[in-house]
């Protein structure tokens, strides 16, 4: 007998009662419309943007953005409709000429970053560290919350707090004297080398977790963790069905053919080589012509890692290339599968910690000082000190930097002016140096006397989206029932894996580890075109991130987690405590064939921004290729260090 298919109207998905819809009921939607790469952005609600821009940030309630979760983090999930709004009028040319009412704050400053993100705050770190304190460094960042994609969501939960990752996630601990960046850093903020996580009760069955949202993606760590797979007619198979752990037991049961299979595993205990001769040729050709061509596997191998690389590196197989497959650790051309060893690690909020973590060195009044890891998770931020004349650094939240030029009466050696546009008025400071470490999609825009040279090396570079969706759970007891607290599905769906981490305690901060307790489960979701142009799968993803309202993508998740998750008796009406989406139109640069050491024996554009130009260093992390934490601080050290040369 056909199983019977689960209603999925507005009621029954628990939308219209859920906390994630109660801010903006009734409110109606704002300029879904178009959007397309030149198209408007949504509107944006004056409430929103007449608030007191030196207060703490509050939740969003447009119907766009959606609801933003609690605490410091709550109206900066993702790109917001207000950032959104701010950052197309930068794009469409209104700042080309600034405003007569743009008012000179008097100030000037040794050096102004341009962007709050890890690069920025890093960049900044390695400035106060050559300095002493002894000169002066603003930060403007463009969001209500420091750390770029680096942030979180904070949800309440039947009395538990519980965190998620906006975006960055992921990390591994230096080994104590290394003598590396990573070992520096770890050393000067004082952040803890060993983490405890939450205990398994005994009495349940045995259930193996993953700590990052990452691990499930391709079944690394299968040997570690417990992934299920979901197939249904869309992926090949006869009637839907849920096999655990497919690698573990070499496929056996998978709709695959027995030729596919043999495929598949030869693809995943292939491992690439250590040279620089074979990354340069890896650069020199897409994923997929590796996979197919040299190493001559199936189709079918290239459309299974599709989504991962449709997420991890903004783009499909057929776009990128084989090295930007082999940065993120891909068979073929990058380490061997399976793998044993330590997993990755997350903090609570992805990465947000390490902003966090830096601030508090910047700013010592701004966060809890001490050595207590559960206060640096956990307490708020003094937004107020951020941005205290007098000292050292300062962080100013909320300003959207528009221009910056060298200053006219000193000639392109001199001083630089730096607008931003902050509560609805245009201001202008001076710094005798500038970073820019936001990212290049905004500083082809802003930065009014750029050389020919990097405005032609920014013109090839090109963005994939991405979606993070973090769904707060009052249980997870089909998952359980399933056997896999991290899963993958095929074919059609909304995005490709979700998961749930094991998760960090420290101190009275203990989020529970049970089936029948709340808990967050994740979404990474790529949005990717096969068969076209990285350019083009770039503007489509952007075009499909933001023309969908809130309430459709909620739908679809919810929808989603029915079709999956039904049968093991999950219900949304009763399961699901609230829905926070985190938009990222620019998560990553694409770097098809020839953008990590150039084409045609001309040098990498990424080389030719990182020169900078007169006083204006550049450092943000899509300069390193693929993006992460490594990358960021690298860029902005090396950034810190051309300013202060």
């Amino acid at each position: 007998m056909p199983r019977k298919k689960p209603s999925t109207s507005d009621e029954s998905l628990g939308m219209d009662a859920n906390i994630t819809r109660k801010d903006f009921l009734n409110t109606s939607l704002l300029g879904m419309g178009a959007a397309l790469l030149h198209a408007p952005a949504p509107g944006v609600l004056q409430a929103h943007l007449g608030h007191d821009p030196d207060a703490a940030p509050r939740t969003t309630t447009d119907p766009w953005t959606g609801y933003g979760g609690v605490g410091d983090y709550a109206a900066a999930n993702g790109n917001t409709a207000p950032v959104l709004a701010a950052a197309h009028k930068i794009r469409d040319g209104a700042y080309v000429k600034l405003p007569a009412t743009t008012t000179d704050t008097g100030q000037l400053f040794d050096l102004v970053i341009v962007g709050g993100g890890l690069s920025g705050l890093t960049a900044a770190y390695y400035f106060l560290k050559a300095t002493g304190g002894s000169k002066t460094c603003l930060i403007l960042e463009n969001h209500p919350m420091f750390g770029g994609e680096a942030r979180q969501n904070e949800f309440l939960v039947d009395g538990y707090r519980l965190l998620g990752p906006q975006g960055s996630n992921d990390f591994g601990v230096p080994r104590a004297g290394s003598g590396t960046q990573s070992d520096e850093i770890w050393t000067d903020l004082q952040l803890p080398r060993e983490f405890k996580y939450q205990d398994w009760d005994p009495s349940l069955k045995p259930l193996r977790f993953q700590m990052d949202n990452y691990a499930n993606m391709d079944g690394v760590d299968e040997s570690q963790v417990d992934v299920g797979y979901y197939f249904d007619e869309s992926s090949g198979a006869s009637k839907p069905m849920w096999l655990r752990n497919i690698w573990n037991n070499n496929l056996e049961g998978t709709p695959y053919s027995e030729d596919v299979r043999k495929d598949l595993l030869k693809w995943r205990h292939t491992a690439g080589e250590n040279t620089e001769d074979f990354r340069r040729m890896l650069d020199g050709m897409t994923y997929r012509d590796y996979l197919e061509h040299t190493l001559g596997l199936r189709p079918e191998v290239t459309k299974m890692i599709e989504p991962v690389v449709g997420l991890i590196n903004g783009a499909s197989p057929d776009a990128v290339s084989a090295f930007a497959a082999s940065q993120i650790g891909l068979p073929g051309v990058g380490r061997q599968r399976p793998q044993t060893g330590e997993l990755p690690q997350s903090f609570p909020g992805g990465n947000s910690t390490f902003g966090r973590y830096l601030v508090r060195h910047l700013i010592p009044a701004a966060m809890p000082t001490g050595g207590d890891f559960e206060q640096m998770l956990m307490a708020p931020v003094d937004f107020k000190a951020l941005d205290r004349p007098g000292q050292p650094i300062c962080i100013r939240l909320g300003a959207i930097v528009v221009r910056v030029e060298h200053a006219a009466h000193a000639g392109p050696q001199g001083d630089v002016a730096v607008a931003y546009e902050k509560g609805g008025t245009v201001y202008r400071v001076k710094a005798h140096k500038v970073i820019m470490a936001s990212g290049g999609w905004v500083n082809k825009h802003i930065l009014a006397d750029i050389p020919a040279d990097i405005s032609a090396a920014y013109s090839e570079f090109c963005y994939g989206s991405a979606l993070v969706v973090n769904v707060a759970l009052r249980n997870w007891r089909f998952l359980y029932k399933l056997g896999a607290p991290a899963t993958r599905w095929f074919g059609t769906g909304f995005g490709f894996c979700c998961n749930i981490r094991r998760p960090m305690v420290a101190g009275g901060y203990s989020p529970p580890l049970h089936p029948d307790k709340p808990t967050v489960l994740t979404y990474y979701v790529g949005l990717y075109t096969p068969g076209r142009s990285a350019y083009e799968q770039g503007v489509l993803a952007r075009a499909r991130l933001l023309s969908q309202s809130y309430a459709d993508y909620e739908r679809q998740c919810r929808e989603h987690m029915v079709k999956l998750f039904a049968d093991a008796g999950f219900n949304p009406k009763t399961d699901i405590a609230g829905i926070i989406l985190n938009r990222w139109g620019h998560a990553r640069v694409l770097q098809p064939p020839g953008f990590y050491y150039g084409r045609n024996g001309q040098p990498p554009g990424r080389s030719v921004v990182e020169k900078g130009y007169g006083n204006i260093a550049i450092g943000h992390s899509e300069l390193n290729g693929h993006q992460s934490v490594g990358g960021a601080m690298a860029q902005g050290k090396r950034a810190a260090e051309q300013v202060l040369a």
